[in-house]
């Protein structure tokens, strides 16, 4: 088992390292290490632990290094991570370890102007950070792994105060010096480090904890080879950690995941511009005129639409520049780096001179090809571009590289290419120029200087502007829902579910009734209403909905909605009016549905309808009886034997459905039912993409999905908390693009829950808010130290009114309630949306830390009364002796947040405990008779 990844806006980290000495050996690789960590913790793909990471180069002195840990101590929260490269030295008095300093030497009786490792232990153990970890690479660096940190003994007064969740991994032994290897980049350490962060751990799992981290790092140097070092073996490293702190991640395993038959393996990796969904050859097109001259080139900006240059269109067409083209005219192109180079056709959809833009839309669009990727446009400065043109005689194209500069006056991105080179000319016109720093599409080819290195892009933040408004992503709303229910017009991005939807839709046109159940924000009614009802009313069926409400009659609440299917051109009095005969039907009549088929539900001839009843858990909450009743109505109403007229869709959560069951509908649920998972994996990926990619001109940035599917991991509240975030992002999208930094500014996906539970329980009332309370401490169980775990209960286990609260919150997506698996059909669960709520959310860590003590008596008590069920309720194992006092004096006070089974259990150890006083008192006295009959017997003798 690891930890979740730590969470990167709640971490801190601090890498210090010397490289140059004034009075010992330099270690130039040390300064590399430096910057490379940095690079890879703060890259999104790997941690992206970005502004939070601090670099102490250089130190002349002790307090600089420590003035920045104890900054990161303060401040962290999560995880702080302490990195120190460079020489180790040994005091020749005290064996004690000192990390050397710019200026520090040696000398025979001490060590001068180092920092003493004691102090920086001190100072690490001092932060309130969940989690720590330390990660020396330097000569007898092995000599951190006594006392506190390392879980040893050690003879220092300091060292006595346990330091909990501390992993602490070295280069080499207490005895042992680390190694450089001559003329590598990095010391042999962090070398191998760096190589694990980068290639991962091949069927690690989602994150690399610093068990796995440690384990494959030993091993690679165990192989390693240095020719320069064939009489020295590479120094084994060594390491120790508190509790559990050897499942602390720090990093994502960017190798790939073991593949399987039913999931494919898919990581995000490091990888160049030219491989998966990063990369430009799905997008460019070649523009052809009609005697098949190449005339430029272009790119997709959406599925099926090309932006390139007016100019290339108008050379295509063999029209004057300034001619708007007849939007009838067919172009033809290709897709050059594609195999088979598929070609289409395309037609004019807009047009803009001033700005030398034009966009043209495919008749089709054409298989194997996406949309390019573009990139942030600022701060590019140096970034090398990468652009392939057609020149006139080389129509198979080249490929030129150049060097962003700035913008000119004129608006445009100057980029220069390197002198002997091949240079930016005619014919690449509308190439899309690839930066190779940001990894997308930094501008358009709309110029350049004959037979000069200087050439144009205009950036596409501008090109985007230049766009017409039905075309630009802000003329498009959200595509992501956030926590309500996708709608009919929101199919266009809904995504993810294709195969629940054929499934469903199947169901649906084969039998009468369809009941679609699952654990709440799995996406029932999104299924439904996004999915599948699109599907069916292009088929000719019509929808009607029925979402009843608590207080609604059952029969006036399907009357109304009856009214409407039979009379649909009927106006609001006649529809009531309507309503009104068809309730009086259905309360009076024997037989309820067959009666009302036979007088009233005649559709007329070759009319099919779908009518869908949602979230009907909410009617079933509420009023279990009307709610039985109003499902008996519907159930029957088409008729086993009736024609394929009418369909009923109901979706309701599992635990709904044994307070629908009656005898007449038990067998109807039993062929019914659809069960529906939360989405994960390949699915869900799809469903947070694939809306983005269907508005035009907007992107993630790289490994962003990846990251959002990685963070939601198995956690039961995902569906409804990944809307939120993307619909997040969306708001605070940059240059129509969604961003990491916007991600991290949410918190993540833990920080976005954290930001929506404060909103829920803002609208409660006091007593709800003292209910929320007594709930969600039920929700998370004391572990080490100040940790809680996340737990389900039963709802058996909570008092009434916190259990209606649960649904409350449920319906809120703040709670999510299920169906115990393997349960009786009638035990619900409840439980947290995810686990690091008990981490981040302050406000629930506050109530979780004040009932620490009592919830763990109430987990011990728990313990003992299953021990006690399991042993056939033996007697003898319940509660005795102060045990049972203590009970007593729990339940007196918390009464309300035990359950039935937990106070009977004390009540029954009670009853125990006084019968077995009033037979031992009973004994007593007849023992006390008998010695006095005994003792008046042996007088009357004597």
């Amino acid at each position: 088992m690891r930890d979740p990844l730590s969470v990167a806006n709640a971490s801190n980290v601090v890498l210090i390292g010397c490289h140059r000495y004034t009075a010992l050996e330099e270690l130039p690789a040390v300064e590399r290490n430096l910057t490379s960590l940095r690079d890879m913790l703060t890259n999104p793909r790997v941690w992206g632990v970005g502004g939070r990471i601090e670099m102490v180069q250089q130190p002349s002195d002790d307090r600089e290094v420590l003035s920045a840990v104890k900054r990161a101590a303060r401040s962290a929260r999560d995880t702080l991570v302490v990195y120190y490269a460079g020489h180790g030295l040994i005091d020749p008095f005290t064996d004690e370890l000192y990390l050397a300093l710019t200026e520090s030497r040696e000398e025979e009786l001490y060590v001068e102007r180092a920092l003493r490792f004691e102090l920086l232990r001190r100072v690490i153990g001092s932060s309130g950070a969940d989690k720590k970890v330390l990660l020396l690479d330097c000569c007898y660096s092995g000599l951190a792994l006594s006392g506190a940190m390392g879980g040893d003994g050690a003879t220092h007064a300091a060292d006595h105060a346990i330091v909990e969740g501390v992993c602490v991994i070295t280069s080499a032994s207490e005895t042992a010096r680390s190694v450089a290897p001559p003329r590598e980049r990095f010391t042999a350490f962090t070398g191998a480090l760096l190589d694990t962060l980068e290639m991962g751990v091949p069927g690690a799992g989602a994150y690399l904890d610093m068990t796995t981290l440690y384990d494959t790092i030993k091993s690679k140097l165990e192989v390693r080879r240095i020719p320069e070092l064939e009489a020295r073996r590479l120094p084994e490293p060594q390491m120790r950690n508190r509790n559990t702190a050897g499942r602390i991640c720090i990093a994502r395993n960017l190798a790939p995941a073991q593949a399987s038959p039913s999931s494919p393996a898919e990581r995000p990796r490091p990888l160049p511009p030219s491989v998966d969904g990063l990369r430009l050859e799905p997008s460019q097109v070649r523009i052809y005129s009609a005697d098949g001259d190449v005339t430029g080139s272009g790119f997709l900006i959406a599925a099926d639409v090309v932006c390139t240059c007016a100019h290339v269109v108008t050379q295509a067409l063999r029209v004057p520049d300034t001619t708007d083209p007849a939007a009838d005219q067919p172009l033809e192109l290709d897709f050059p780096l594609l195999s088979g180079r598929p070609r289409a056709e395309a037609r004019v959809i807009y047009w803009r001179h001033d700005e030398d833009v034009a966009l043209l839309q495919l008749d089709t669009a054409v298989e194997g090809t996406r949309p390019a990727p573009l990139a942030n446009g600022t701060s590019v400065w140096g970034h090398t571009v990468r652009v392939l043109g057609f020149p006139r005689h080389l129509e198979g194209g080249v490929w030129v590289t150049g060097a962003l500069q700035a913008r000119t006056a004129d608006g445009w991105l100057q980029v220069e290419t390197p002198p002997q080179t091949n240079r930016i000319t005619a014919g690449f016109s509308g190439s899309p120029a690839w930066d190779e720093a940001q990894r997308g599409v930094a501008g358009m080819v709309v110029a350049a200087h004959r037979g000069e290195p200087t050439a144009y892009l205009l950036p596409y933040a501008d090109l985007i502007a230049s766009l017409p408004e039905w075309f630009r992503p802000s003329a498009t709303g959200c595509p992501f829902p956030g926590l309500t229910a996708f709608a009919e017009d929101d199919a266009e991005f809904f995504y993810g579910r294709e195969a629940d939807t054929d499934r469903v839709h199947g169901t649906v046109c084969r039998q009468p009734v369809t009941l679609l159940t699952g654990p709440s924000g799995c996406g029932k009614s999104s299924l439904v209403s996004a999915g599948v009802l699109p599907r069916l009313r292009a088929e000719g069926m019509s929808v009607s909905k029925l979402r009843p409400q608590p207080g609604e009659p059952p029969a006036f609440a399907l009357a109304w909605v009856l009214a409407g299917i039979l009379e649909p051109e009927l106006g609001e009095v006649e529809r009531l009016a309507k309503a009104k005969d068809l309730m009086r039907w259905l309360e009076t009549a024997d037989d309820e549905p067959s009666q009302l088929r036979r007088k009233g539900l005649i559709l007329p001839e070759g009319s099919r309808h779908v009518l869908f009843v949602d979230q009907l858990e909410q009617y079933v909450d509420a009023e279990p009886d009307a709610a039985r009743s109003l499902f008996n109505l519907i159930a029957a109403l088409p008729g086993q034997d009736s024609p394929a007229a009418l369909r009923i869709v109901v979706t309701a959560r599992p635990d709904s459905l044994h307070v629908l069951a009656t005898p007449r509908t038990s067998d109807l649920i039993s062929n019914a039912v659809q069960i529906l998972a939360p989405l994960a994996g390949d699915d869900l990926k799809r469903a947070i993409t694939a809306p983005v990619d269907a508005v035009p001109a907007v992107m993630f940035e790289p490994w962003l999905p990846e990251r959002i599917v990685a963070d939601a991991g198995d956690e039961p509240g995902r569906m409804p908390l990944v809307q939120v975030v993307l619909a997040e992002l969306w708001q605070r999208r940059t240059d129509s693009m969604l961003t990491h930094a916007a991600y991290d500014s949410l918190g993540g996906l833990p920080g976005a829950l954290v930001i929506h539970a404060e909103r829920v329980l803002a609208e409660l009332t006091q007593d709800q808010q003292e209910c929320a309370r007594r709930l969600f401490v039920q929700l998370a169980r004391p572990g080490d130290g100040d940790t809680f775990i996340r737990r389900s209960a039963g709802a058996t286990e909570l008092a009434p009114e916190v259990r209606s609260l649960a649904k409350t919150l449920a319906h809120d997506r703040l709670i999510v309630l299920s169906h115990a698996p393997g349960g009786t059909g009638q035990e619900e669960i409840i439980d947290l949306p995810h686990e690091a709520l008990t981490r981040l959310w302050p406000r629930l860590r506050h109530w979780l830390i004040d009932s620490r003590d009592s919830r763990l008596w109430q987990e011990t008590l728990r313990a003992d009364l299953k021990r006690w069920d399991a042993q056939g309720r033996d007697p003898d194992r319940l509660l005795h002796g102060a045990d049972m006092a203590q009970a007593y004096r729990r339940m007196a006070s918390d009464l309300g947040d035990l359950s039935v089974d937990e106070r009977d259990y004390i009540l029954l150890s009670l009853s125990h405990h006084s019968r077995r006083r009033v037979r031992l008192r009973q004994a007593v006295i007849g023992a006390v008779t008998v010695l006095t009959v005994l003792a008046t017997v042996l007088v009357i003798t004597i």
